[in-house]
């Protein structure tokens, strides 16, 4: 247990909706080790996010957090006041977003939002969080700080616009960085350069990471370990080389066949998992994933699966690991 950074405990989180209250993730369970990286990986409409911005308590107001906990290092953050919680958010634990243009001010130079986030933190002079900004901003990657200092968000790039946003991030040398989707609106070559920053930050201040994706190139590329969302829930959970090399749930499964291949001959029809995933208003009965699933059985469409502890530290939620997988077809 000294080893663990995060460890949330039967998160359920709510929202509120003109047809009632539904919940957007359901009885989540995960922890983070110190210095790994964990990657959640699902479908638009899974509850990555939605998982997240629980962590940082960042929900619209439509949304609640009905039940759980949520313990960084020896505190249950879910019992904190704003205003602790508001020194842990930026400080301890940081996030950086999926759009850094809409993540950033656009009426305030990008310097000005590093200082800002510095002297919110650390009591030190203007002068001194305007050095450790420029410093940051050398550190992300950015030739010309200055520069960019006296710049507003909508003169950068995307890819700049993240490493300010990066920079903004490590400003107070959180413990944990959240990652919600860094990658998805750059191009791939900057894509490939973010990931190598971050993997580059994170051995450098041994700092964990939650990265939040769909990509599975992305997980490869980063990934110590894997958790599998669908439907606000968590199916599968293990190290990165036995999600790929040997998955054990049918929606893992089907994530990994939609991969494209080099391998794959010229005019073959790429697999695609049918259906969509259900909204939070009209989850199925039993196995969320059964009216989709290509290995369902009766029972999955009646039952719901419990999380199974397999070997190697690999979790799956699926009733072929229950009793012996023997349910009636």
């Amino acid at each position: 247990m000294e080893n663990v950074m995060l460890k949330i405990n039967n998160l359920t989180t709510e929202f509120k909706t003109e047809t009632g209250i539904f919940p957007a993730v359901s009885g989540i369970n995960l922890t983070i080790n110190r210095g790994e990286t964990l990657c959640i990986v699902g479908e638009s409409g899974s509850g990555k996010t939605v998982g997240s911005l629980s962590l940082m308590q960042l929900l619209p107001p439509s949304g609640k957090i009905a039940s759980g906990e949520i313990w960084f290092e020896n505190t249950n953050l879910l019992q904190l006041k704003k205003k602790e919680i508001s020194n842990v958010r930026g400080k301890s634990i940081a996030m950086i977003f999926q759009d850094p243009m809409s993540a950033l001010d656009p009426v305030f130079p990008c310097g000005s939002q590093i200082i800002e986030a510095i002297r919110s933190h650390e009591k030190v002079s203007r002068k001194e969080a305007s050095e450790k900004a420029k410093e940051l901003l050398k550190q992300v990657g950015i030739p010309h700080p200055e520069t960019v200092m006296k710049a507003f968000p909508h003169e950068l790039s995307g890819g700049m616009s993240q490493r300010v946003m990066i920079a903004m991030a490590l400003s107070c040398n959180p413990k944990l960085l959240i990652a919600d989707e860094p990658t998805t609106a750059l191009d791939v070559t900057v894509q490939a350069q973010i990931l190598k920053l971050l993997k580059k930050i994170r051995i450098e201040r041994n700092m964990s990471i939650m990265l939040i994706t769909h990509d599975l190139g992305v997980v490869a590329e980063m990934a110590d370990r894997v958790a599998v969302m669908y439907a606000g829930q968590i199916v599968e959970e293990g190290d990165v080389k036995s999600i790929f090399n040997n998955p054990k749930h049918p929606y893992t499964k089907g994530l990994l066949k939609s991969v494209p291949s080099l391998e794959d001959s010229n005019g073959k029809k790429l697999y695609t998992i049918t259906g969509s995933v259900p909204s939070i208003a009209s989850m199925p009965k039993g196995c969320r994933f059964s009216p989709r699933c290509p290995e369902a059985a009766s029972a999955c469409f009646e039952i719901e699966p419990k999380m199974n502890q397999l070997e190697q530290q690999s979790k799956v939620k699926c009733l072929i690991f229950e009793k012996g997988g023997k349910w009636e077809t």
